[in-house]
């Protein structure tokens, strides 16, 4: 029974913190779901960012790089969220 009160207290004390690290990526990534005039406009933004960084005479693999880094995957997002939790847990 003993054993059973420190493992709940632990997760007492864990689990808020967890759930507070999780929250703003979440609603970040609950932003993103767009309707298909919204995802259409994303990829003309992408596009545009790119071609500008181009016709300015970046080289395309930095421009491509550029690129990547100014807009946000989301499945990367949620990636960086639960192995950044996971280093936590094991501190």
């Amino acid at each position: 029974m003993e054993e059973l009160r420190e493992v709940l207290s632990i997760v007492r004390s864990e689990v808020p913190g967890l759930l507070k690290d999780l929250i703003g990526p979440l609603k970040e990534l609950m932003s993103l779901s767009v309707s298909p005039e919204e995802a259409k406009e994303r990829a003309r933004a992408i596009a545009a960012f790119y071609n500008e960084l181009i016709e300015q005479g970046f080289p395309a693999d930095l421009a491509l790089e550029l690129t990547r880094e100014n807009f946000v995957n989301p499945y990367s997002l949620l990636k960086e969220v639960f192995s950044s939790s996971r280093k936590k847990e094991e501190m």
